[in-house]
């Protein structure tokens, strides 16, 4: 409630996002795209969201693989089942092809699985999946607007607001350019993709941790860097 929730609870009502992704992990026994908690009681109940819930890439499969996984439960019929039935209504991955034996089974009835599908259908005619290109708004921002001078400095405020200094011994920071002698260490300080991170675009400029410091402190042969 305190770490995790603050977040996505603004994000639901103050924002109104249309898709949550629920996560790999459990929570109190349930994996968590698989959480009547998470996803009915609180989501869906007590912040009235009714939008789509889309399960993180295999998260699904997780419930039920032999290895490195929930082991909740013994098949995809049985784990499909319980993740539609808690809320969540798309798959990042291949479980929820099970659902038709999974309604043989009757681990589930197909009333149920409309429940999600009226979701995706709803949200895909929002988005115009249904018009002509010509009539929705997305089609029409053009690809000047990527990396633009106005997204950049939106980016730029919103990582200067959001950083938290957790530690500064010796008042070490800001960084004196006069009377001392830098060490930065590590093969990440000096390497722009790993600042990328993933599910990531490709910036058309980074500067490396190396690269800012040496700005900040201007040339100097004060500076030393050691890859390790």
């Amino acid at each position: 409630w305190e770490t995790y929730l603050p977040a996505f609870k603004a994000l639901v009502q103050d924002a109104n996002v249309k898709e949550v992704m629920c996560a790999y992990n459990r929570y109190e026994g349930d994996p968590c795209c698989g959480s009547d908690r998470l996803l009915t009681q609180i989501l869906r109940e007590e912040w009235g969201y009714d939008g789509i819930v889309v399960s993180d890439c295999w998260a699904i499969n997780d419930f039920y693989r032999k290895e490195h996984s929930h082991q909740t439960h013994p098949d995809a019929e049985s784990a499909s089942a319980d993740a539609v039935l808690s809320g969540t209504d798309l798959e990042c991955g291949g479980s929820y092809k099970a659902l038709v034996e999974s309604v043989k089974r009757g681990l589930i009835n197909e009333k149920d699985i409309d429940v999600s599908v009226k979701r995706l259908l709803k949200a895909r005619f929002e988005l115009g999946e249904m018009d002509d290109p010509s009539e929705v708004s997305w089609t029409k921002i053009p690809f000047s607007v990527v990396a633009s001078a106005e997204h950049d400095a939106l980016a730029l405020d919103m990582a200067r607001k959001t950083m938290t200094l957790l530690q500064n011994k010796n008042n070490i920071l800001p960084l004196k350019k006069e009377g001392m002698t830098y060490a930065v260490m590590g093969p990440n300080a000096n390497d722009s993709v790993m600042q990328w991170g993933n599910y990531n675009g490709i910036p058309p400029r980074t500067i490396t941790m190396l690269e800012g410091i040496r700005n900040a402190l201007g040339n100097t042969d004060k500076l030393m860097y050691v890859p390790g």
